[in-house]
């Protein structure tokens, strides 16, 4: 993945964290994160960046861990977490880098309450085209 994400992913993803917000209390996203992540098996420090960062050093440095979190069952909580708490500064959360974090929370407060608004009819429209 790019450091930088495309329109239609970015878009994607802010609406998996409007569902996990509008779904899920703060709490327990934190604790299912603490208790679920793939990241639990190891050491917490490699999911934190350099204070040396560059997109281009993180993007060759993280591939292992950003890895790690494609099979995790708790990925789009913990982007969520990162995302609703504002903590986008210097890890990876969901697989993503923190500057790709960041696309997704002002994506999520560009759209604001329409990507809550959108998930029923993409659901709905989805539904029709199986039937």
């Amino acid at each position: 993945m790019n450091a930088t994400m495309k329109l239609d992913t970015v878009a994607d993803l802010a609406l998996r964290v409007a569902t996990v917000r509008d779904s899920v209390a703060l709490t327990d996203v934190e604790s299912t994160v603490e208790e679920l992540g793939e990241c639990r098996r190891y050491d917490v420090g490699r999911w934190y960046l350099g204070s040396s960062r560059t997109i281009a050093r993180d993007l060759v440095r993280t591939e292992e861990e950003r890895e790690v979190c494609q099979g995790c069952p708790v990925r789009d909580r913990c982007l969520s977490l990162a995302v609703l708490t504002g903590d986008t500064d210097d890890s990876i959360h969901g697989g993503l880098l923190p500057v790709q974090q960041r696309e997704v929370e002002a994506a999520l407060h560009r759209q604001g309450n329409a990507v809550v608004l959108m998930l029923p009819s993409r659901v709905e429209h989805v539904v029709e085209q199986a039937a």
